[in-house]
């Protein structure tokens, strides 16, 4: 008789995987901005308790993703996007053309449910396992909603290509320029990442056990709820989304304002596994 698996294999982060991490988080959360130096290797390697190779295995591995640019053969900055022309061009032509809520929200109903579909027909075990790790990382940082907020863009970046559709992975690709923003700006209370983090797990189970339609309808219930939200914060669906950003460390918060409400826009968006 075969004994039934107790646990899935652990997969071990090699040390440069988590350095990058470390330092990924650190950009993205606002310590380290556009323009400031990285510590040297030998210094880096120091901090860290590692070798300077792993140092420059990690740091190749964020220049890759465009989070670092090398000013000279010793110095390491953090990047300016705005410097890269294929992103400036994106953008301007986005602030061109009004982009708004709206406009994001209709993208995302056409392109996330159908490409969440594909992930659950398409997504090998690494795949599953991967957005596994994913969520579990964005539970770790419920609390700080910046980098929550860019791991969000990740989940959602990683299904469109776990649809193994290169066509549609590029088409949706600008949409990330957008999402981030609006992320950004709404937000913010440790409430609302866990609920759309819920939301997350819920879509992976049934990527998991490959049922692509409820998967594609748990999306959608996920971008409606967001909708939702952002109206009953009162917030204009025809909000220019670049215009947006993450407030300033002196703006004063709404989350005081509209908590009640939002928590009980949370309870009501259940989550529990029953026909979409």
């Amino acid at each position: 008789m075969n004994e039934e698996r107790l646990v899935s294999q652990i997969k071990i982060a090699r040390a440069y995987e988590q350095l990058a991490q470390l330092l990924r988080e650190r950009i993205t959360s606002g310590d380290l901005r556009e323009g400031d130096r990285l510590p040297s290797e030998t210094a880096l390697a120091e901090q860290a308790g590692v070798s300077r190779s792993t140092v420059r295995e990690a740091l190749r591995i964020l220049e890759q993703d465009g989070l670092v640019t090398r000013r000279s053969p010793r110095i390491m900055v953090v990047s300016d996007r705005s410097e890269d022309p294929v992103f400036r061009e994106l953008r301007r032509e986005l602030r061109r053309r009004n982009v708004t809520f709206h406009h994001l929200h209709e993208a995302l109903m056409t392109f996330d449910p159908e490409l969440t579909r594909f992930a659950a027909m398409r997504a090998d075990k690494s795949d599953i396992q991967s957005l596994h790790q994913l969520i579990e990382t964005q539970e770790r940082h419920l609390e700080n909603l910046p980098e929550w907020s860019r791991l969000d863009v990740e989940f959602h970046q990683a299904l469109a290509e776990m649809s193994a559709n290169p066509a549609l992975t590029l088409a949706r690709e600008p949409i990330n320029q957008l999402l981030l923003p609006a992320l950004y700006r709404f937000m913010d209370t440790r409430e609302m990442a866990k609920h759309a983090t819920d939301y997350h797990r819920r879509i992976v189970e049934e990527i998991s056990v490959r049922d692509p339609d409820t998967a594609a309808a748990v999306m959608r219930r996920h971008i409606n709820d967001w909708r939702t939200a952002w109206e009953k914060r009162g917030l204009d669906l025809h909000q220019e989304i670049l215009d947006l950003g993450p407030p300033a460390k002196s703006e004063p918060s709404t989350v005081d304002a509209g908590h009640q409400e939002e928590e009980k826009w949370a309870s009501s968006s259940s989550l529990r596994r029953s026909p979409v």
